[in-house]
C-alpha cells in the first residue's frame, strides 16, 4: 500500500510540473506584429454615398411598400450601433410578400420554357403576371445596376456575427430582371433585351471589382455567371433575331477587369473579423467551474498575440492568390492554407491557437478558382457570340476556334478552347 501511495505521489508530483511548465510556457505572450495590428480594421468607404451601389443593395431588403433608402440607412445605422456597443444586431422581421418562382437561366433555358408552351399566348400571359409580384423588386434592382460605383461601407469594426446584406433578394431580383428580358425576347423586342443586358453585365463587373467583402465577390460572380446563361440561352435560341445586335453582344462580353482577381483587400476584411473575434473573445458565466476553465484556457493554452501572427501570415498569402495565374492556381487547389497535422510541441505551446488556426483555415484557393472559372466562361461565350456574329459556317468552326484571339482562349492552358464537331459544342478543361 505505502509503494502505491509513494507511486501516485510521484506522478502527482510530474503531472503538477508539466502542468506548471505548459503555464510557463504560454505564460509570456509574443509581440502583435504591426502589420496584423493595422491590417483588417475598419475604415471609411473610399467611393461617395450618393455614388455607393452598396446602398441600393442594401434597400433591396425593405418592407414592401416602403422606402429602399430609408431602410439601407437604417440598416447600417444599426450595424454602426452594434459593433460599437459589442452586441448582436437587433433587426425587426422584414415584412415582404411571398413572390412566386421564377425561372433560373443557370439551370433551364427559360427562353425555351417560353417558346416550346403549347400556348404561347397563356404562358406569356402567365409570366407577365407572375412579374407582377416582382414590380416592386424590380423598380429596386433598376436603382441598382445603374450604379457605376460599389463598395460595401465598413466603418465599423468587422466582426463575424455581423449581419448581411439581403443577397437572397438580390439573386431573385436579378431573375426577375431576367424574366422580363426572356419575355422582350419572345415578344421580337430584341433591342430592349440586349440592352437589359447590357446595364446588368455593366453592374456586375462593378460589383466584382468593388467588393471588399468574400461573399459580396463571390454573388457577383454568381449574378455575372447568370447572365452569361441568359445570353448562351440567346444566342442558341434565337439566333435569327439576334444577328442585328451581334457586335453588341459581342462587346458587352469584354475581358473581366483585372480588378475582379484582386483579393488583398477581400481577405483583409477577412482577417479583420477573426482578428476581432480573437482579441474580444470572453469567459462564459455559466458557472464557477466554467468561469475557472475558460479563464485557464485562454490565459494558460492560448497566445492571442501569437495566434493572431500567424492568422495574419495565412490571410495575407491567401490574399495574393489573385494574382497568380489560373493553370497555377489549379495545381493549388484543395491544399490548405495551414498544415492539418499538428506536431508535438503544437499541443503544448499554444495548443488553444493551434487548433483553431487548423480549424479555421480551409483552403482558399477554391475562392480564386471561381473567379478564373468565370472568366473562361466569359471568354467561352465571348468566342460563341463572335463566332455567332461573324456568321461561321459549323464546318468553319474548327479552324476560327484554333486561331481565335488570345482574349478568347482557355486561361487555364492559355491554348485556344476545345470544339467538338459531333456535339458542337465549345468548352475548356
Amino acid at each position: 500500500m505505502k509503494q502505491l501511495q509513494k507511486g501516485l505521489k510521484a506522478l502527482a508530483i510530474v503531472l503538477l510540473v508539466a502542468i506548471v511548465a505548459v503555464v510557463a510556457i504560454n505564460a509570456f505572450d509574443d509581440k502583435l506584429d504591426p502589420a496584423a495590428a493595422a491590417a483588417g480594421e475598419s475604415r471609411a468607404p473610399r467611393v461617395p454615398d450618393v455614388q455607393n451601389g452598396y446602398f441600393a443593395l442594401l434597400a433591396l431588403g425593405a418592407d414592401d411598400g416602403t422606402g429602399g433608402a430609408a431602410y439601407a440607412k437604417a440598416w447600417l445605422d444599426e450595424a454602426r450601433a452594434a459593433a460599437r456597443e459589442k452586441r448582436i444586431e437587433k433587426r425587426a422581421p422584414v415584412k415582404r410578400a411571398k413572390r412566386p418562382e421564377l425561372c433560373d437561366p443557370v439551370r433551364v433555358s427559360c427562353l425555351a420554357a417560353l417558346r416550346d408552351m403549347k400556348d404561347m399566348k397563356d404562358k406569356v400571359a402567365e409570366t407577365e403576371a407572375l412579374l407582377d409580384a416582382w414590380k416592386e423588386d424590380l423598380a429596386r434592382y433598376e436603382k441598382l445596376i445603374v450604379s457605376t460605383a460599389y463598395e460595401e461601407v465598413l466603418d465599423y469594426p468587422p466582426r463575424l456575427e455581423s449581419g448581411l446584406p439581403s443577397y437572397v433578394n438580390l439573386g431573385t431580383a436579378q431573375r426577375a430582371y431576367l424574366a422580363r428580358a426572356a419575355l422582350a425576347v419572345q415578344a421580337g423586342r430584341m433591342e430592349e433585351a440586349v440592352a437589359q443586358l447590357e446595364k446588368d453585365l455593366a453592374f456586375q463587373r462593378v460589383m466584382l471589382e468593388g467588393s471588399r467583402t468574400l461573399i459580396g465577390r463571390m454573388i457577383a460572380a454568381a449574378n455575372y455567371s447568370r447572365d452569361l446563361a441568359f445570353i448562351t440561352d440567346m444566342l442558341q435560341t434565337s439566333t435569327a433575331d439576334l444577328k442585328p445586335l451581334a457586335p453588341r453582344v459581342s462587346e458587352m462580353l469584354k475581358p473581366l477587369p483585372p480588378g475582379a482577381f484582386a483579393l488583398e483587400g477581400v481577405f483583409d476584411i477577412e482577417f479583420g473579423a477573426t482578428k476581432y473575434m480573437l482579441l474580444n473573445s470572453t469567459v462564459d458565466d455559466d458557472g464557477a467551474v466554467d468561469r475557472v476553465i475558460g479563464w485557464l484556457g485562454k490565459h494558460s493554452l492560448f497566445k492571442v498575440n501569437q495566434t493572431i501572427n500567424m492568422v495574419y501570415r495565412d490571410y495575407e498569402a491567401a490574399g495574393k492568390l489573385g494574382k497568380l495565374p489560373a493553370a497555377e492556381l489549379r495545381a493549388q487547389a484543395n491544399v490548405p492554407v495551414v498544415a492539418n497535422d499538428m506536431t508535438w510541441w503544437d499541443y503544448i505551446e499554444n495548443p488553444v491557437g493551434n487548433i483553431l488556426l487548423r480549424a479555421g483555415s480551409p483552403s482558399f484557393t477554391g475562392y480564386a478558382l471561381r473567379l478564373h472559372d468565370l472568366d473562361a466562361r466569359n471568354r467561352l461565350v465571348a468566342l460563341a457570340a463572335e463566332i455567332f456574329a461573324q456568321d461561321v459556317a459549323t464546318e468553319n468552326v474548327a479552324e476560327f476556334v484554333a486561331k481565335s484571339d488570345a482574349r478568347f482562349h482557355d486561361p487555364y492552358s492559355g491554348k485556344p478552347m476545345l470544339w467538338d464537331a459531333a456535339s458542337k459544342r465549345l468548352s475548356f478543361k
